[in-house]
């Protein structure tokens, strides 16, 4: 099933509902993952370390075909 599918199928659903405390409660659910979505932890020094293991001798070199836009 793709996600589109998946959203009507849950707007329908929604729709459907005729108790006011269900709803309520699909309210608070939507506010908190709204509020847990934005917030965002700060990085912490250090935090990528080991995600790169491996770093090619030349990789401070120019490009090839690059010579022309280095600034003399």
């Amino acid at each position: 099933m793709n996600t589109e599918f998946l959203k009507l199928e849950l707007i329908e659903w929604i729709l459907s509902l005729k108790d006011a405390e269900a709803l309520n409660e699909i309210q608070k659910m939507k506010e908190n993952f709204s509020e847990n979505a934005l917030a965002v932890q700060p990085r912490q020094f250090g935090c990528g370390k080991g995600i790169f293991t491996y770093v090619a001798e030349d990789f401070d070199e120019t490009p090839p075909g690059f010579e022309d836009y280095m600034l003399p």
